[in-house]
């Protein structure tokens, strides 16, 4: 699996971001990882540097993040891997995040983990 991974993981939850963080620590050899806690923030850092991999929430302080985020996220950083994090309905959801560009969609539950797995196997296969 790829070394020194650059993660975004946004959130604004505390919470979330931790455990999130654990698990891309768990599974990666060295990643590093930045967080932010609103959507403003997650602009910000995606204008100043360059990430791998962002894990975003939907639902978020100054606006959430609707399928134009992501198309809005791809023409600032048109290689950056948009993984959608939520606790909203994914089967409701998923699809239309797919179809703006987003690469995977991880469901808040007790399956969060596995997920995260999944995606790096699917993303970065040995």
């Amino acid at each position: 699996m790829n070394n020194n991974l650059k993660i975004l993981i946004a959130d604004d939850s505390e919470l979330m971001r931790i455990v999130m963080k654990g698990f891309f620590n768990k599974l990666l050899p060295s990643p590093i990882i930045t967080q932010a806690s609103n959507l403003n923030e997650t602009f910000d850092l995606i204008r100043r540097e360059s990430f791998d991999l962002l894990i975003l929430d939907i639902n978020m302080p100054n606006g959430d993040s609707n399928p134009k985020t992501v198309i809005e996220i791809h023409a600032i950083q048109p290689n950056l891997k948009v993984c959608m994090f939520s606790g909203n309905d994914k089967s409701l959801l998923e699809q239309s995040y797919y179809d703006a560009g987003a690469i995977g969609f991880i469901q808040k539950n007790e399956k969060m983990g596995s997920s995260a797995e999944e995606l790096l196997k699917l993303l970065y296969p040995n």
